[in-house]
């Protein structure tokens, strides 16, 4: 048996707190009384100037514009953003690696440049980018929620390739976030770092496993993160947190040097993607990241060498046809608000001119059981051998990676049961594709895209997902490879959103999520959806969600999704 995991998880914790600088921190003060709706505190506090709020509260295109025509500088941008990540910290637990001596040098660094030549160095020129924990900057530790990794240094060899791209593009990293144990879970929380709690309200959970990254852009202390998604990790805490989460097809982003919490399993892919409360930033991540100046196929042997394209719907402009999946996926019903924000896409698209009609989700059920079976089989030893190592012990909802690895099925997955896996997998994605193809009908096309919940809830409440764990409306798409993004509809509302009357529960499971709605508890958490496309199409994805966006804001007459 090694160091007692809580010893190590002291160790980190105090490493942390010392490198907050104390001027960042909110008062004591301050945190007494907090309300519900943690985003309203950086406003309400006193605690920024005016232009410390004006630049926390702006989107990322805005900023990079205003340093471009130096009406900000990289460093006064950098030192908001350390700001606004610390109290965000304070009131949510997000972050595990403070990175803000090297942030504030390489701010002034880039403001020098900018001074003496006239000239950016890239699309993300002093742009401050989170980085979910798993994203390896040397020499900082990566984690991954485990403590096995949360005092180790990192080599410079072991950057991960992505990492070196974004700096080379002009990103100022400051801040790393934290995740679930080995970044299994739908619910941020560790034995390392401990819990995350969600910024629109702080019963909540932020979701998993970028939880960190997602609940920091929620509350500004970010205008851009990196997630990684092998289930649903990017869009569960973009959906819980109202943000825009691309999860790409895979091989489209480089993911080279990523640290996994199953190592060296090829079953499932694990991809990376932005996260921001823009989807215009989204887009401009994609085109930089995917730029022939960037050339990550040069770097990453798996990334396809595809530079970003714009503008692939065509004729422009022509009207779209949509799938929607709504109610359930056949084994999980969703909570009244996001129904009801399924309902007012569906007329917000309608009354855009756009075909919108029932998708039935077919075999969903039985590929989120493969996948989540495949997780068990495949990361049971992966996981358990490091946590054990620091007696470490294992939450509600990866108790089955326990169940795997006790019953001595670790290590002797055998040839025969990865064939099986493998040729199962294969044939949902072929009958998949042939279903899609196949809504091509009187000389219609076949449709662009599917809409369909990101998950039952809107931002479960804490612990929940521990005995009630479902990725199922995310974990297909994983399984299909195929490209998705969230995009934020509306927020709960207690006066609108009544508990189901007459429901009959589709399973066990269905009835204990359905019995966890309360209006009242639940009310300001954020609706969001996901906009599913055919795999590669990860740039019609983006359109596609820009148009339902649009279609959105045009019908409720507003500038987007507002608090109730």
């Amino acid at each position: 048996m090694g160091q007692h995991y809580k010893e190590i998880a002291e160790i980190a914790l105090k490493r942390r707190e010392a490198a907050i600088p104390k001027e960042y921190l909110l008062p004591e003060a301050s945190l007494t009384n907090l309300p519900r709706n943690l985003t309203t505190v950086p406003k309400t506090s006193g605690h920024f100037t005016t232009t410390e709020l004006e630049i926390i509260e702006s989107n990322a295109e805005d900023i990079l514009l205003k340093i471009r025509n130096r009406r900000w500088t990289s460093l006064e941008v950098a030192k908001a953003f350390c700001k606004s990540a610390v109290v965000a910290q304070q009131l949510t637990n997000c972050l595990t690696e403070i990175l803000f001596p090297e942030a504030l040098a390489r701010a002034t660094f880039l403001d020098d440049h900018l001074e003496k030549t006239g000239q950016v160095i890239g699309p993300l020129h002093g742009l401050p980018i989170s980085l979910k924990d798993c994203m390896i900057t040397p020499p900082h530790p990566s984690s991954i929620g485990m403590a096995c990794y949360a005092n180790e240094p990192t080599q410079p060899t072991e950057e991960t390739v992505l990492v070196g791209i974004l700096a080379r593009l002009g990103a100022v990293f400051y801040v790393k976030t934290t995740t679930p144990t080995a970044m299994m879970m739908m619910e941020t929380i560790s034995n390392v770092w401990g819990e995350t709690n969600g910024a629109y309200h702080s019963g909540t959970s932020s979701g998993g496993s970028s939880g960190g990254e997602g609940v920091l852009l929620a509350m500004r202390g970010s205008p851009l993160g990196v997630g990684t998604d092998i289930g649903g990790s990017i869009r569960i805490p973009s959906a819980f947190n109202g943000l825009y989460g691309l999860k790409p097809t895979f091989g489209r982003f480089p993911v080279y040097g990523t640290k996994s919490g199953i190592t060296g399993q090829d079953f499932i892919y694990s991809n990376n993607g932005p996260m921001s409360r823009s989807l215009e930033m989204i887009k401009l991540y994609c085109r930089a990241v995917l730029s022939t100046e960037a050339s990550p196929w040069t770097l990453d042997p798996k990334c396809y060498p595809v530079p970003w394209r714009g503008d692939v719907i065509e004729p422009k402009g022509r009207k779209l046809r949509f799938g929607m999946v709504f109610d359930n996926d056949g084994d999980i019903s969703v909570h009244p608000p996001i129904l009801r924000g399924l309902e007012m896409t569906k007329r917000a698209l309608e009354a855009a001119g756009h075909e919108v009609f029932e998708w039935e989700p077919l075999h969903h059920q039985e590929m989120a059981n493969d996948m989540n079976s495949s997780f068990y089989t495949l990361g049971g030893a992966a996981i358990l051998e490091l946590t054990l190592k620091h007696d470490e012990p294992v939450f509600g909802s990866m108790k089955e990676y326990e169940a795997t690895y006790r019953k001595g099925e670790h290590g002797t997955l055998g040839p025969t049961k990865l064939r099986e896996m493998i040729t199962k997998r294969n044939a949902f994605q072929k009958i998949y594709l042939d279903r899609w193809s196949a809504t091509a009908k009187n000389g219609k096309g076949p449709m662009d895209g599917i809409i369909t919940p990101a998950s039952p809830w809107t931002a479960p409440r804490l612990g929940i997902t521990q005995k009630l764990f479902s990725v199922n409306y995310t974990g297909v798409w994983n399984l299909l490879d195929y490209p998705v993004c969230t995009f934020p509809v509306t927020f709960a509302d207690k006066n609108l959103d009544k508990p189901r009357t007459m429901f009959k529960p589709l399973n066990e499971k269905d009835a204990g999520i359905q019995a966890d709605y309360d209006p009242e508890f639940y009310d300001g958490t954020p609706v969001a959806l996901q906009c599913v496309g055919r795999r590669l199409e990860d740039e019609k994805v983006l359109e596609m969600t820009g148009i339902v966006a649009e279609a959105l804001k045009t019908f409720s007459g507003n500038s987007g999704p507002q608090k109730s």
